[in-house]
């Protein structure tokens, strides 16, 4: 009962849930008021203080950092924030060595494509890029990619979930390997954070990138590196700025003094609006509680699974709801005219190639809004 008052009260903070049916939370997740309140007073600090308006900002994102932190386990003083992923993984590729033997950057066939641009591009610097395959383009086999980890490898960059099909990997077995032959590992959870459960700590996670914009509800514009305590002296990025000194407003000259702490991952000038707008999507999901949200959507996403079955549609997602994170595809004949059929209907979902139509609930999602999805399904197709 706790439980439904807190999502009855939840859903009230996303006016977008009164006038839709979202259900497009992997891809996109809808604003929160906080949001706009968090926009409207960043223009506030700015108009009234100027460029004093750094002494209130600075100290806000680091709280933002933290506060996000927690929902994966992740200590204070350990996540940093970034406009996007992109650039952090070609920091984290800006601070490592390519000249040695040891050259390898090993990632998935299923890899999001953003990365594998900038792991790719490296190859001009001495890196050797190494793709795994998928058996069947939807999943990785962790036989391949543990064999795919070799001492040669200087790190390891995966997905926890694909974002063709919502298959999540076997994170430990990839700890343990990388472990075993000396390897960074870098976990990519832009798709399953706020959805699916982990701990960056317990899994002894070297580094983990991600974002906010999609089951975080946080909007584009904030993405985030864990990177582990002990590591954090280890790495000096090269793709840098003056937000990533010791002391950066003493504005001194070259050669730069890296701050000890998380943020010598930053670069220049932050963006200090897409960071406070995310704050309130990040604040729904630590109040829904994560496991509660999982709970929810494994209930939700086995339903809609069923259902996408006996109408004798492909489903790509794995069926074991261990296997995938918060959405479940399902494809058949004409269903690129059916999603936008829906999405002129306001109900939200998305349609990919190979895929079909992707359908996410998440904490906020009603039951009753799954059954009016199949309802609308139905009338459509025929």
């Amino acid at each position: 009962m706790a439980q439904t008052m807190t999502v009855a009260r939840l859903r009230e903070r996303f006016p977008t849930l009164s006038t839709s049916t979202y259900l497009v939370s992997h891809s996109m997740g809808p604003p929160p008021l906080g949001t706009r309140d968090a926009l409207n007073a960043y223009w506030q600090a700015w108009a009234d203080n100027g460029p004093e308006a750094w002494n209130e900002w600075m100290p806000e994102v680091a709280r933002i950092a933290d506060k996000l932190g927690a929902i994966f386990g992740a200590p204070a003083g350990s996540v940093s924030l970034a406009p996007n992923v992109s650039l952090l993984q070609a920091a984290i590729a800006s601070s490592l060595d390519w000249t040695s033997p040891r050259n390898e950057v090993v990632f998935e066939a299923l890899q999001f494509p953003s990365v594998t641009y900038v792991w790719k591009a490296w190859e001009r610097f001495g890196a050797r890029v190494v793709r795994v395959p998928s058996d069947d383009g939807r999943t990785m086999a962790t036989e391949r990619l543990v064999a795919a980890i070799t001492e040669k490898t200087q790190v390891v960059v995966l997905s926890h979930a694909a974002y063709v099909s919502g298959s999540v990997i076997d994170v430990p077995a990839i700890v343990a390997r990388c472990k075993e032959v000396g390897a960074y590992f870098v976990l990519d959870v832009y798709q399953t954070t706020g959805t699916l459960p982990y701990d960056v700590t317990e899994l002894d996670l070297d580094f983990a990138v991600g974002g906010s914009h999609k089951w975080l509800c946080g909007g584009p514009g904030c993405g985030f590196i864990y990177v582990k305590p002990a590591l954090r002296g280890q790495f000096e990025p090269a793709l840098t700025g003056w937000m990533a000194h010791e002391s950066p407003f003493a504005f001194e000259p070259a050669p730069i003094r890296l701050a000890w702490n998380q943020h010598r991952w930053n670069t220049g000038t932050p963006t200090i609006p897409g960071y406070l707008a995310a704050r309130a999507g990040h604040e729904a999901i630590a109040e829904a509680g994560i496991e509660n949200i999982r709970a929810h959507n494994v209930r939700l996403t086995t339903t809609l699974a069923e259902g996408a079955l006996e109408r004798g549609f492909s489903v790509p997602t794995p069926l074991e709801p261990s296997k995938r994170t918060g959405w479940i595809g399902m494809d058949f004949p004409g269903a690129d005219r059916v999603c936008e059929q829906l999405i002129e209907r306001r109900v939200f979902v998305d349609y990919r190639p190979g895929c079909g139509i992707r359908v996410s609930p998440h904490f906020y999602t009603k039951d009753e809004e799954i059954a009016e999805f199949f309802r609308l399904l139905d009338e459509l197709r025929k």
